[in-house]
C-alpha cells in the first residue's frame, strides 16, 4: 500500500504580515519531501505577498522540504483557490487546508497522518476529513488582541472552529482539515457561492455522502486572529451574512443558538411593549438583560483566570456583545439578500 501524501493548499490575498511565518512552518515539516507538495494560490495581492511566496518557491527548489509552487487564483476567494488546487492534484492522497495567517509545529503533518491511519484502522474505513485543534498564540498582545483571542475560544464566542476539545471524535465543523482527495472529488469540491463558511459546507456534504468527518488533538495550529474590536465587528457581520445566505439554501445550516440574540432582543422588546397590559412583563425583560450581562461577565471571569489577565474581565464581555450584535445584523442583512459586506481582514477582497 502506497504511503499517504499531502498537498498543502494555501489561498492568500494580501498576507504580507504573516505568510513568511506560515510558509516556513510548512516547509519545516518532518514529512518526507516525496510525500509533500505545497501550492500557494494568490487572489491578486497588492502588497508584498507574491514576493514572499516567490522567495519560498526559489528556496524550495534546492531545499530539503517540500516543493513550493505559486499559482494565480482568478476567482480571488478561498473556495476558488481550493478548487483550482484540486485540479492540480498529482497522485496525492490528501489535501491539507491552511491559510496564510496560520502556522503549525514541525511534526504537524506527520503526526496527523499517523493519527489518521490509526483512526481508520479502528473504524475499518477511510475518513473523509480530519480537523485539528486551534490553540491561542499567547503573544501577550494588547488588551483588545488578548480579549479577542480569549473570547473566540470561549463557549459563547467561538464556533466549532475554535472549540476546546480533547481526543478524537466525530465533528460537524472541524478546523483546518486533512481531507482525503477522493472524498472531496466525491462531492465535487468546494461550493464557490460561499465566500465564508465554505469549509463547513464542504464537511457537511462529505458527511452526507457517507464519509466520516472527525477532529483530533494529535497536533494543533496557531492562527493570527483579529487585532481590534472594529475588525471583530467586521468579522461577525461578514460571518452572519454568509451564514444567512447558506441558510437560504438549506435552513439546517443555521444553528439554533445563532438566533438567540434576536430571540432575546424580541423577548425584551415585547416585555416592555406589553408592560401596561401584562403585569410583571417588564420585570421579565429586565431579568433577561441582567441574565445576559451576568453570563457575559461570568465568561469574562473564566477567561481572565484561564489567561491570568485581569483586563479580560471587561474585554471578553465587551467583545461578546460586539460579536453577537454584528453577527445578528449580518444574519439580517443576508436574509434580506443585500450586497455582501467587505472582508474586514483584507480590505481589497471586497469584490
Amino acid at each position: 500500500m502506497a504511503e499517504p501524501s499531502v498537498l498543502t493548499v494555501i489561498p492568500v490575498l494580501n498576507e504580507e504580515l504573516h505568510l513568511d511565518r506560515c510558509l516556513r512552518s510548512i516547509r519545516s515539516q518532518t514529512l518526507p519531501r516525496d510525500q509533500h507538495r505545497v501550492l500557494v494560490l494568490d487572489g491578486g495581492s497588492t502588497d508584498g505577498t507574491r514576493e514572499i511566496a516567490l522567495q519560498h518557491v526559489r528556496e524550495s527548489i534546492s531545499g530539503e522540504g517540500p516543493v513550493v509552487e505559486l499559482l494565480d487564483n482568478p476567482g480571488v476567494h478561498v473556495p476558488h483557490a481550493r478548487n483550482l488546487a484540486l485540479k492540480k492534484v498529482d497522485n496525492e492522497s490528501h489535501m491539507f487546508e491552511i491559510i496564510g495567517h496560520a502556522w503549525v509545529p514541525p511534526e504537524h503533518l506527520e503526526n496527523r497522518l499517523a493519527d489518521l491511519q490509526e483512526a481508520e484502522a479502528e473504524i475499518g474505513r477511510s475518513i473523509g476529513s480530519m480537523g485539528t485543534k486551534i490553540i491561542p498564540e499567547v503573544t501577550g498582545g494588547s488588551w483588545g488582541e488578548s480579549s479577542i483571542e480569549a473570547l473566540l475560544s470561549s463557549p459563547l464566542g467561538g464556533s466549532g472552529q475554535f472549540a476546546r476539545f480533547k481526543g478524537r471524535s466525530i465533528a460537524e465543523s472541524p478546523a483546518f482539515c486533512l481531507h482525503r482527495v477522493e472524498a472531496i472529488q466525491d462531492v465535487n469540491g468546494w461550493d464557490e457561492r460561499w465566500v465564508v463558511g465554505q469549509d463547513r459546507d464542504l464537511n457537511l456534504r462529505i458527511a452526507k455522502a457517507g464519509w466520516p468527518v472527525m477532529r483530533s488533538d494529535a497536533s494543533y495550529l496557531h492562527m493570527a486572529k483579529r487585532r481590534s474590536f472594529s475588525s471583530l465587528w467586521g468579522m461577525g457581520h461578514r460571518y452572519g451574512y454568509w451564514r444567512a445566505r447558506q441558510a437560504s439554501v438549506s435552513v439546517t445550516r443555521l444553528r439554533a443558538r445563532e438566533l438567540l440574540p434576536w430571540i432575546g432582543l424580541l423577548a425584551v422588546i415585547c416585555g416592555f411593549a406589553i408592560s401596561s397590559e401584562v403585569e410583571g412583563s417588564n420585570q421579565i425583560s429586565f431579568l433577561l438583560i441582567v441574565a445576559y450581562v451576568s453570563i457575559a461577565f461570568l465568561v469574562g471571569s473564566f477567561e481572565a483566570i484561564r489567561f491570568r489577565r485581569l483586563s479580560l474581565l471587561l474585554g471578553v464581555p465587551l467583545g461578546l456583545v460586539i460579536l453577537h450584535i454584528s453577527f445578528s445584523l449580518g444574519l439580517l442583512r443576508g436574509g434580506l439578500k443585500q450586497r455582501p459586506p467587505a472582508n474586514e481582514r483584507v480590505k481589497s477582497a471586497n469584490h
